[in-house]
């Protein structure tokens, strides 16, 4: 190995660091001093041995080998520091032991080297004034914490008395109160039972008069039902001939109601028909009177009179349209009169009769009213005409006549 590679060796970072570590103060303050005083031994002896190591007969692989050990051991340590576990110190010395048993096997040169026993007892005496020192102070503040215990431990054993002499008074209290209650309690009971039994007496005593009571009010009951009973059936049937003389007033209502409503209907057509029949006739007349009286006057102008003439021809047709219309209508209101009549009069005409009689008119009745066509009988008649052209041109003849 060459000098170059040994100076420039990790070897020395891991003893700087070793050494580093073992003059922190915290840790001189945790690891006992036996541990402490071995590994600053390991960390001078190494040391030692390889500033005397001869580079050139050193073999890598044992170099890294130590470099190996004491970092293993310095981690240890720092492993020790972080949780205080002591198996840590332990695996930290295997690892040193096998530094020295490496280190022992590097070559030196064969001379005396003065191991100043003196500097290391110097060392171990300081390294132990210093442990003293920490053991001092932790026994100050250890006996600061104690007094502080022991006042508050005074404290609290006064508290205590209090406390204690407290739930004594308590106790005699709650004494006093259970026997206060238990008398109380015996005084309530006592009273709530008599008076129980008191309203026990007073509800069965009521009870029994309230039986009585209802037996009478029952039989008397009975005796109303049973009176009331025939009253209801006698007015029962006579709510029932009252029904189906009205369930016979609702038939009739309901069979007629409808000849009575077409009566009315056809009754309001003849009068609107009479009406425009008058209206036209009226008009008609007033036209041919007008004519007529022309025919005397002076100055006759054939072409006006033929023009009134022609106009009250015009009429007569929509007069006698209307008056034809107002006939019919007028007849089947008379029709549907009639029928309303015979129907409504049907019932109390044959109610004398026995129910077979009856069933048989009503059957006669129904081929009379029901499904002929007797209605439209009167509408096949052929009405009277109106003013025709013949009658016209006899009436231009007879005003010629006179004219003439």
């Amino acid at each position: 190995m060459t000098s170059e590679n040994f100076e420039n060796h990790n070897i020395f970072d891991r003893l700087n660091s070793l050494e580093e570590i073992l003059g922190n103060d915290d840790v001189k303050d945790k690891i006992d001093l036996e541990k402490l005083s071995f590994f600053q031994t390991v960390f001078s002896y190494v040391n030692q041995r390889v500033k005397l190591t001869i580079p050139d007969l050193v073999q890598q692989a044992e170099l890294d080998a130590l470099s190996n050990e004491l970092n293993a051991g310095i981690t240890q340590v720092n492993n020790y520091v972080g949780n205080n576990n002591v198996g840590h110190l332990n695996n930290a010395t295997n690892n040193f032991n096998a530094a020295i048993n490496r280190i022992k096997n590097f070559p030196i040169p064969v001379a005396k080297v003065d191991f100043n026993f003196s500097r290391k007892i110097a060392d171990f005496e300081k390294t132990a004034k210093s442990k003293y020192k920490s053991l001092e102070k932790d026994k100050d503040e250890l006996k600061t914490e104690i007094e502080k215990f022991k006042t508050d431990l005074t404290t609290k054993e006064a508290e205590i008395q209090r406390l204690l002499k407290l739930i004594e008074g308590k106790e005699t209290e709650i004494q006093n109160l259970n026997s206060t209650f238990q008398t109380n309690f015996n005084n309530i009971k006592s009273e709530h039972n008599q008076n129980f039994e008191n309203d026990k007496k007073t509800y069965r005593s009521e009870i029994d008069k309230a039986k009585v009571t209802f037996r009478e009010e029952i039989d008397e009951l009975k005796e109303s039902i049973d009176t009331d009973t025939t009253e209801t059936v006698k007015q029962l049937n006579a709510k029932l001939t009252e029904a189906k003389t009205l369930v016979n007033l609702i038939g009739n209502v309901g069979v007629t109601g409808n000849y009575q409503n077409i009566a009315d209907s056809h009754k309001k057509s003849a009068n609107f028909w009479r009406f425009m029949a008058i209206v036209f006739m009226t008009v008609f007349s007033i036209l041919l009177v007008w004519t007529i009286i022309d025919l005397s006057a002076e100055g006759f102008d054939w072409t006006k009179s033929l023009i009134r003439i022609i106009a009250a021809a015009a009429l007569s047709y929509p007069a006698t349209y209307a008056a034809r219309e107002s006939s019919k209508h007028r007849k089947l209101e008379t029709i549907n009169r009639n029928a309303e009549l015979e129907l409504a009069s049907i019932n109390p005409f044959i109610e004398g009769l026995s129910d077979d009689k009856k069933q048989v008119i009503k059957e006669k009745l129904v081929e009379k009213y029901f499904g002929n066509n007797k209605t439209n009988e009167f509408l096949e008649t052929k009405e009277t005409e109106g003013l025709s052209i013949p009658a016209i041109e006899k009436l231009l003849n007879a005003i010629a006549k006179l004219k003439g």
